[in-house]
């Protein structure tokens, strides 16, 4: 069985600065994953990565079989299965939690 999300030799740079080095990571259907670290280690980063919210260097991105990291990439399909929390939300203070959405 070929796994839902992988991660092979991914990379990713902001500048000179290399964030991700290097990532190989296998996800299979219904695994449960955390990805644990320090501020600053890069987890949202590979997340973003994975939704197309961030660009990668170099590398190969997979999900469910389809190589993501070319550019025939339709990314709002991809997010049709791929969901995104963001850290810094920004809900509305007076609204309900169904109001903010």
């Amino acid at each position: 069985m070929s796994a839902l999300i992988e991660f092979q030799g991914f990379n990713k740079f902001f500048g000179d600065q290399q964030v991700l080095k290097g990532i190989d990571l296998s996800v299979q259907s219904g695994e449960v994953v955390v990805i644990l670290g320090p501020s600053g280690c890069g987890k949202s980063t590979l997340l973003r990565c994975l939704n197309g919210l961030e660009v990668a260097h170099s590398g190969s991105l997979r999900f469910a079989g389809k190589e993501l990291l070319d550019n025939s990439t339709d990314w709002r399909q991809v997010r049709q299965d791929v969901g995104m929390v963001f850290q810094s939300y920004h809900l509305f203070p007076h609204m309900s939690v169904l109001d903010n959405i």
